[in-house]
């Protein structure tokens, strides 16, 4: 093996810490060179301005928290707990041969592409929690193509795009479309007090482009993962054709009341219902989708909740489970083999809480929004400049709010004085923001598709294979996107009920 291939085998923990040292460096050259940027405030019709700094690890304060908060850093890191607990359900359905039941009956009646379309498009509506999609989808997605016999390698790198970059769209009107025009409300009325910004205003480009995301990465995962080993696992055991079709005859009739039960919790104004929505919000989109409703915030408790229950149905059905010791001893193995998974968690979110604490993302951020309303262009070339700096910027800021926040002020106001509509800014925004998901490290949940890659690749689990991996999905996708866009604002076509890319 030559010194170029060994240096390519860089394991993913290896690659956390050299970001980790890399941060702590370079906060500390750009605070000692005063790097900063100007964020532009607008409430109440008036602007204000603040400066942002970078914060330096290598101070007094940098280094207190780089010790003190470590342990704070990995327990409060979201992917932890949702990990755990995601994998109670999932895994125990795993390792009773529940998903493996079901998808082996689908492969008898749903061809594979249109599978890997369904499947791709329920990642992208299942994408308003990343909690949920990104631990629950991913694993699920490896038995999926196990029993189409393709390259489960390749399958959770489909469910991951579809995911990550389906984050920000949706087929429903979600929490993404209220917090967009909350935020934007300030500066769209700075222009024109009269403007209506309603929250359908990104509807069809929304569904369009979910409909033509799903097809694309569709289209991609059949194509790479003809390429691709199928490993077989040889530890299943073998369940009588009678037993399962009983088994999975109790499943249904267990997932239906559960899903009466879910759906009657989410009906406002009847009798003991309701009680999973947001009942301070005024809309029902807000009810449900709101920072605080029961529903955004414990969606995936209820979901492995369900998935636990309905393997211990089957399980008990099948006789694979004959007392409550075998429970424990199916929920305990569910969760085995996390050894590495773990360390990649540790290391990654100590990475991404030192870079948060920098301020280098926000600042970086801002310096390119800023650039983009100074350059003086418009129209066409204000779009695409527009693009690729949101794209750019979430790279070192994945939060979608906290993006729009920082851009709003700006860039709303120059979009407007360009004759193109605030919605559709959002629609660009939403786009743009969601492309570089898949590729950069500060996303949290970009370490759990590391963590599942490494599940399946023992041999072979270095850094530059998952970018390999993604890279087909992330470029093709960018220029869906950009195809989407430009074809809206040519053709004129409606964004949403009676609103258009232009004014």
């Amino acid at each position: 093996m030559d010194k170029e291939s060994k240096k390519s085998r860089l394991h993913p923990v290896w690659f956390f810490i050299l970001l980790i040292i890399i941060t702590i460096i370079l906060s500390a050259i750009l605070s000692l060179f005063n790097f900063q940027g100007t964020q532009t405030d607008i409430s109440l019709g008036s602007s204000s301005t603040s400066v942002l700094t970078v914060e330096s690890l290598i101070s007094e304060d940098g280094i207190k928290f780089i010790i003190s908060e470590c342990v704070n850093n990995f327990l409060k890191f979201a992917p932890l707990g949702s990990l755990i607990v995601g994998l109670i359900g999932v895994g125990l359905m795993i390792k009773v041969g529940l998903l493996k039941s079901i998808f082996s009956k689908c492969t008898k009646f749903i061809p594979r592409k249109t599978m890997f379309f369904i499947f791709s498009l329920l990642c992208i509506v299942m994408g308003f929690s990343s909690d949920l999609a990104f631990v629950i989808m991913i694993p699920i997605a490896a038995i999926l193509f196990t029993e189409y016999k393709r390259s489960q390698v390749i399958g959770m790198t489909m469910a991951f795009a579809s995911v990550a970059a389906g984050s920000n769209i949706n087929l429903f009107i979600t929490s993404i479309d209220y917090s967009l025009i909350e935020l934007a409300k300030p500066a769209v009325n700075l222009i024109d007090p009269n403007y209506t910004y309603g929250y359908t205003g990104n509807l069809f480009f929304i569904v369009i482009s979910s409909l033509l995301l799903a097809l694309l990465i569709t289209i991609i995962t059949d194509i790479l993962s003809k390429t691709r080993p199928v490993r077989i696992g040889n530890d299943e055991s073998e369940i009588s054709e009678k037993l399962d079709k009983k088994g999975l005859k109790r499943v249904f009739i267990t997932l239906g009341i559960l899903i009466v039960i879910f759906v009657y919790s989410i009906i406002p104004n009847l009798p003991l219902s309701g009680f999973l929505l947001d009942s301070k919000q005024t809309l029902y989109v807000n009810k449900l989708f709101s920072a605080n409703a029961p529903f955004v915030n414990g969606i995936l408790y209820i979901v492995s909740f369900a998935f636990v229950l309905c393997a211990i149905v089957y399980g008990i059905t099948t006789k694979q489970i004959k007392n409550e010791k075998d429970v424990i001893k199916y929920l305990s193995n569910s969760l085995n083999g996390l050894g590495e998974m773990l360390l990649l968690l540790f290391v990654a979110s100590q990475f991404i809480s030192l870079f948060k604490y920098t301020n280098i993302g926000n600042v970086i951020t801002v310096n390119i929004f800023n650039l983009i309303e100074s350059s003086g262009v418009s129209f066409v070339v204000l779009i695409l400049l527009a693009f690729l700096g949101i794209a750019i910027s979430n790279i070192f800021v994945t939060s979608i709010s906290t993006k729009w926040t920082l851009f709003v002020p700006g860039l709303i106001p120059l979009f407007m004085k360009s004759n193109i509509t605030p919605e559709f800014t959002g629609a660009i925004f939403r786009v743009a923001s969601s492309v570089t998901n898949l590729i950069s490290p500060v996303l949290p949940y970009f370490v759990i598709f590391i963590g599942f890659i490494g599940l399946y690749s023992k041999s072979d689990f270095n850094i530059k294979k998952c970018y390999k991996l993604i890279m087909p999905y992330f470029i093709s996708i960018a220029i869906l996107w950009l195809f989407i866009i430009f074809s809206f604002y040519v053709l004129k076509a409606p964004i949403g009920p009676g609103v258009y890319p232009t004014i």
